[in-house]
């Protein structure tokens, strides 16, 4: 019997046909195994994100294979219809072991007609370091810069965030946030509140708590095209220095929201609650 190792894949795709007709899709991705031992195996579906023909998937699929086996994937983009049977955009094949072993651990391939349009897949090793378990994690914001003042100045910002971790290769100067957590918007408020979620260990950090990660806040917009108002890079470690002590608007203990060559602040981040919550031992 072979010696199978973990490891974890997540998808992004860029510039995919539109099949909409007139509207822009909401694609999904579904994913199997199609060779070796593990043939047919359905490891699961993508959630839909609405309104882009460039998504990035949250979902975090795990498998195990070994090098020294051909572990083939299909990889089908559907377009998310409510109601009605989804669309087919297309698929593709990659083998695992290829993906892991490309340069950024990385590799593309075509769907449709296009050269532009493709479908990233990339496989990274699953567990690197001991924590295992759950965050459980509860964040709002303060003090939003509004960048969807509207007319007479009368509208405000629709805020959500994201979570992304680190993948980088220096060999070919490459850094990838992946995204691995998405909230819901909060509609017109510069002071949202958003909802408490729970993130495995193994998806957000590798069981490194020292892991890199980004949290960005943006502007949901209906047509998929978001804005961004700010964001940081931080850790586990640092989220959880960085909890209120003062109550619910601590901004003594709050995080400042930066863009990229910018010296401003564009909010507050405020940590209510970031505690691990570890797996049971012979789990």
């Amino acid at each position: 019997m072979t010696d199978r190792e973990r490891y974890q894949l997540s998808l992004h795709a860029i510039n995919l046909p539109n099949k909409g007709w007139f509207r822009k899709m909401s694609p999904y991705a579904s994913v199997k195994i199609v060779s070796g031992p593990q043939d047919g195996t359905k490891l699961g579906e993508t959630e839909h994100i609405e309104r882009t023909l460039s998504p990035d998937w949250c979902k975090v699929f795990f498998l195990e294979f070994s090098p020294s086996e051909l572990t083939h994937l299909e990889i089908t983009i559907w377009d998310y219809r409510n109601g009605k049977e989804p669309l087919w955009i297309g698929e593709a094949r990659f083998e695992a072991t290829s993906v892991y072993q490309e340069a950024g651990n990385t590799k593309s391939e075509q769907i449709g007609k296009s050269e532009a349009s493709r479908i990233c897949c990339h496989i990274e090793k699953s567990q690197m370091g001991p924590a295992r378990g759950l965050l459980r994690l509860h964040l709002r914001g303060l003090d939003m810069k509004n960048v969807e003042p509207g007319a007479f100045g009368l509208g405000r910002s629709d805020p959500f965030f994201e979570i992304s971790k680190k993948n980088a290769d220096y060999s070919i100067a490459q850094v990838k946030w992946n995204v691995i957590y998405r909230s819901e918007p909060v509609e017109n408020n510069l002071n949202p509140y958003w909802r408490p979620t729970t993130i495995g260990l193994e998806e957000l950090c590798y069981g490194k708590l020292d892991w890199p990660l980004k949290i960005t806040v943006f502007d949901h917009n209906d047509n998929g095209v978001h804005r961004i108002i700010g964001e940081f890079e931080t850790t586990i470690a640092e989220l959880q220095d960085r909890i209120a002590i003062k109550g619910n608007a601590d901004r003594e203990q709050a995080i400042p929201l930066s863009k990229e060559g910018k010296f401003k602040t564009y909010g507050l981040l405020c940590v209510l609650k970031a505690t691990i919550e570890e797996e049971p031992v012979g789990v």
